[in-house]
Formats: structure tokens, sequence, C-alpha cells
């Protein structure tokens, strides 16, 4: 018994820690990509913070120094917002994006929506969305917002990031993927678990247990051995796992039934005995005695 609660508490702690893996994932490379993105997305926008509100200004007229200040702080909000565009249409380089394709602004086009010009990040989302700001001075309605916005066209192209692209993934036909090796870790550990206990020392529950784990971990190899690489040596040794297991289980239940089997019919076979009076003849003279018959 004692063997059997250290075996179950094996699975058990196998199967939590499975769960746990299972639960606290490790980010993809995606995710690494925009985090990172995010954090350098941050720092550029505190360098070009600090250089707008050091730069001279007396150049500007009262309108103009106004705008200037509203557009430095909504370009603070857009930094703490913290939602960037992705560049998903160039994995060669980075480029810039007036509008991705998830409808979120780049800090210039922010600036020029949030002012109210929503009708300028439209036309140049729909004709130049990937162009640099120089690229764009060209662009009567654009220049004009800048010469009212106290901007100059360097300092736009300053506050306009270039975003890169997502991650090369190279596929590792050898990997197992994540969701089926964590079930197959559970389990495996509970079919290996059960396994010493019914050959060793099986019992009606150890039995139980091996034949349901032992079956779970061959239908979950069984699903997988269609597929290539790693996934499929995993299913393979899963099939055999759980075959092992089963079969275990089984042998177990066969042992523990012969034992019972046998204790019944030793308890069944008790001996008999027969006590009768009997005439006996001792010395000539006859005398009542006591007659003992026992069979074994």
């Amino acid at each position: 018994m004692k063997r059997l609660s250290v075996i179950l508490a094996g699975s058990a702690i196998t199967l939590a820690l499975t769960a746990a893996t299972a639960w606290h994932r490790s980010p993809t490379d995606e995710q690494l990509h925009l985090r990172a993105e995010s954090v350098r997305l941050r720092a550029h926008f505190d360098s070009v913070d600090k250089e707008l509100r050091v730069a001279n200004v007396s150049h500007l007229n009262a309108g103009q120094r106004a705008m200037r200040v509203k557009l430095i702080a909504w370009l603070r909000d857009y930094r703490n917002a913290g939602r960037f565009p992705e560049n998903d249409r160039f994995a060669d380089r980075a480029m810039p994006f007036f509008r991705d394709s998830h409808r979120t602004l780049c800090a210039m086009a922010y600036l020029i929506d949030r002012s109210g010009r929503g009708d300028i990040v439209d036309h140049i989302a729909g004709t130049r969305n990937n162009a640099f700001i120089h690229e764009l001075v060209d662009d009567p309605a654009l220049v004009a917002w800048a010469g009212e916005s106290g901007l100059s066209v360097d300092e736009a192209a300053r506050i306009q990031p270039t975003y890169g692209p997502p991650p090369t993934i190279i596929e590792n036909k050898d990997r197992v993927s994540q969701n089926y090796a964590l079930l197959s870790m559970g389990l495996g550990g509970a079919s290996l678990g059960s396994l010493g206990v019914n050959l060793f020392s099986p019992s009606r529950a150890s039995g139980g247990i091996g034949l349901i784990a032992g079956v779970a971990t061959i239908i979950a190899g069984a699903a997988h051995l269609n597929e290539d690489g790693g996934n499929q040596n995993v299913a393979i040794a899963n099939t055999v796992v759980g075959s092992v297991s089963a079969l275990s289980a089984v042998y177990g239940s066969i042992r523990v039934g012969h034992a019972r089997q046998a204790a019944a019919a030793k308890a069944g076979a008790t001996a008999e005995a027969k006590i009768s009076p009997e005439l006996l003849v001792l010395g000539g003279k006859r005398q009542m005695g006591v007659g003992l018959q026992a069979r074994f």
C-alpha cells in the first residue's frame, strides 16, 4: 500500500507540474519581437520628446507655439498608450507605416488625426502608406498642417519611426509541439508510475489506474502517429509505454485474482475432528472412554 501511495503521489506531482508548465507557457518568437519593438519605440519617443522640448521656437508665432505644446503633450500620450503599428508586409527591412493592417496609427498620423485632420491621414494611408515624411513634402495638405502646428519637416521626420520586420521562423521538423509534449509528460509519468506497482506489488487500485493511464497514453500516441518528425517519435514512444502499462495492469490484476483464489481455497480447507464415546477393554475389564477421529 505504501508503494502504491508513493507512485500515485509521484504521478499526481508529474501531472500538476505538467499543468503548471502549460499554464505558464513561454512567449513565442513573435511575442518577444513585439515586446522588443515596444521597448525600442518607447525609448525613441522619449528621445524625441526631449529634443522637441529644448528646441528653439523663437521664430514661431503664438498660435504655432500653442499648437506645438499640444502636439508634444499628445506625443507623450501616444507613447504611454503603447499601441504601435506592426510591420506585417515587409519581411526583409524596417519600414514606416502611417496606418497598419490593424488600423493602428503611427505617431505622426496620430497627431494629425487628433488635431482634427483625419482626412489627411486617410489620404496618405490610402496612397502612400509606407512613405517617409521627407517623401511627402509634395503633399500640400500635410505641408500646410505642419506649418500651422509649429513642427518643421525635419522634426516631423524625427517623430516618424520605422517598424522592424517580424522574426524569421525556421521550422524544425524534429521539434515536438508544446501541447503534445506536455500531454505526453503527464500521461507518460502516470503510466510509468503505475507500471512498477503492477509488476512488483499489484492491487486492484493499481491495476485500474495503470489500465486507464495506459489506454490514455496509447490513444494520445495513436492520434499523432501519422505526423512527421518529433511528434511521430514521441507518438511511437507513447504507444509503447501505454501498451506496457496496460499489459502490466492486466498482469497485476491476474496475479491479484490468483492470490485471492488461493487464499479462499486455503481458508476453506479446515481440519475436521470427531469426538465420540467408546467402549474400551483394558486389563480384561470393560471401561468407557472417549474416541477422537481427525482428518486433515
